[in-house]
């Protein structure tokens, strides 16, 4: 059964989980997994770039109230705080917000996803890994195994996040870096792009560098 969607979100991210819903309407087959009927925005996104994909700008973030009940809801934003609000908004009207998984991630043994969850592609999770609500993990990031990843966190492209380790709500991790073994990223934390984190973040901290230290 094909389920409708609109996508949250209008811009660059938006565009890429259209990109990744394509895909996986394309294993689907015949029959699509999932239809986009629109794009919600409080914002002025890039009309003409969403005609190309035939992809209507439906209004701002408040007209979701007035969609039909049966169409769930994908957020394209990334920050992890703003993702939180928008999340709390859908969920409160009783709608679904599916994950969103390339055709193309690998998947470990019992790797648990949370509501909203968007992988992108080439994207590796090991076995045993537990995601919250609305992760966003971006393509060719690896996650080990054991790891706990909280809600609303966002991992850029070509993060190596290793095994056992333990990443707490509204974290972000930039393009690019490392989290050693182990260790514990508290929440609302930073992870600048290239950084090697080899102890604990604390939270609310940004940390860059080689080896990461607070900025």
């Amino acid at each position: 059964m094909t389920e409708p969607v609109v996508i949250i979100g209008g811009g660059g991210t938006g565009r890429c989980i259209l990109d990744i819903i394509d895909q996986i309407n394309a294993a689907a087959g015949a029959r699509p997994a999932l239809e986009v009927v629109g794009v919600l925005d409080d914002n002025a996104p890039d009309a003409d770039l969403l005609a190309e994909r035939e992809v209507d700008i439906l209004g701002p973030i408040g007209h979701l109230e007035e969609l039909p009940s049966d169409v769930g809801y994908v957020i394209a934003i990334g920050d992890g705080s703003v993702r939180r609000r928008v999340d709390s908004f859908g969920d409160a009207m009783g709608r679904r917000s599916p994950s969103i998984v390339h055709p193309n991630v690998h998947r470990g043994h019992n790797v648990v996803l949370g509501h909203g969850a968007v992988i992108g592609s080439h994207v590796s999770i090991e076995n045993n890994v537990w995601l919250g609500r609305q992760v966003h993990i971006n393509q060719n990031s690896t996650v080990g195994h054991n790891a706990l990843i909280g809600d609303y966190v966002t991992i850029g492209p070509l993060v190596a996040v290793s095994d056992s380790v333990d990443i707490a709500h509204n974290a972000f991790l930039g393009s690019g870096c490392t989290i050693g073994p182990g260790l514990h990223l508290h929440r609302h934390c930073t992870v600048g792009a290239g950084s090697a984190v080899v102890r604990d973040v604390m939270s609310k901290t940004t940390v860059v560098g080689v080896p990461a230290r607070p900025a």
